[in-house]
């Protein structure tokens, strides 16, 4: 590398990072876009499975043990995240050489984010719990990201673990072991980015005219999504192993139709399906 090139790198690197302001504006439309699109995709592809008759586990319908379970779980989130978490597991973690770059005070947030996606396994639970967990900062603590011009970063930290679930087809968490625990590192990984991106370099600038260094953006992008992965492939096991406690059927692997086990030659082998969930009822269509 030349030296201009070097010094040139080392100035991008070394001064704020912040994109001239209508193509700001436009990557932020372009993120609100993406997560309309994707929150659209999640519910027509919900709706769709249900209409076709389809059970209410893994891709199937919602159950209103599901929303109790969402609501339950994004109080936790937030209890954890902006109390327990902020007031004793931070400054601890601080105290930690590169602990805190890595995310480690988000491992206890993973273990609640991955149980509750054990349990309810369909896409849009990560979005519902992580999005519902947002708002009530924004409720209970207001100031400057108050405003609903930031739920992108909401949604973004939610969207694409659902694609993850639904190009899965059900199979999330469908298995304890190794499996279990390369979905919790996507997953994971997929919580920090591209969410940690998007709020450090176009939506954070915008919208309060705070930047960082384009090294800084970088380093805290890679680091938490490295940290997030770790936490959630960590915790995976032990979180399939709380949603069976809460629902036996949790865990459980079920296919597409005429994929799996219960409607093929051999139906009735291989796994159970768990208990029937229409007996805690459905949320009516």
């Amino acid at each position: 590398m030349t030296s201009i090139a070097r010094l040139g790198a080392a100035s991008i690197g070394n001064t704020p990072f912040q994109l001239p302001f209508a193509l700001n504006v436009a990557v932020y439309v372009a993120l609100v876009a993406v997560c309309v699109g994707i929150v659209a995709l999640l519910v027509a592809r919900t709706r769709a499975r249900a209409g076709t008759g389809g059970r209410s586990g893994s891709t199937g319908r919602w159950t209103t043990q599901d929303i109790l379970v969402v609501a339950i779980m994004a109080v936790l989130l937030e209890v954890y995240d902006n109390l327990i978490g902020d007031q004793f597991v931070t400054p601890v973690i601080e105290a930690i050489p590169f602990a805190h770059q890595l995310a480690a005070n988000d491992l206890p947030y993973m273990f609640l984010l991955m149980t509750g996606v054990a349990i309810i396994r369909k896409p849009g639970a990560a979005t519902a719990m992580v999005f519902l967990n947002f708002l009530l900062m924004q409720l209970l603590y207001g100031g400057s990201e108050s405003s609903p011009l930031y739920w992108p970063y909401g949604l973004l930290q939610g969207v694409f673990i659902d694609l993850y679930i639904l190009a899965r087809r059900g199979r999330v968490f469908s298995r304890s072991g190794a499996p279990a625990v390369m979905d919790g590192l996507v997953m994971g990984a997929l919580r920090a980015f591209p969410a940690t991106a998007a709020q450090s370099a176009v939506i954070t600038p915008l919208l309060s005219g705070v930047t960082k260094t384009g090294s800084a953006i970088l380093l805290y992008v890679v680091l938490n999504t490295i940290g997030n992965g770790l936490g959630a492939g960590i915790t995976a096991p032990l979180a399939i192993r709380v949603a069976r406690t809460v629902d036996p059927s949790a865990g459980y692997e079920h296919d597409e139709p005429g994929t799996g086990p219960e409607t093929g030659p051999d139906a009735g082998a291989g796994v159970s399906a768990g208990p029937d969930r229409t007996a805690r009822g459905e949320v009516a269509r």
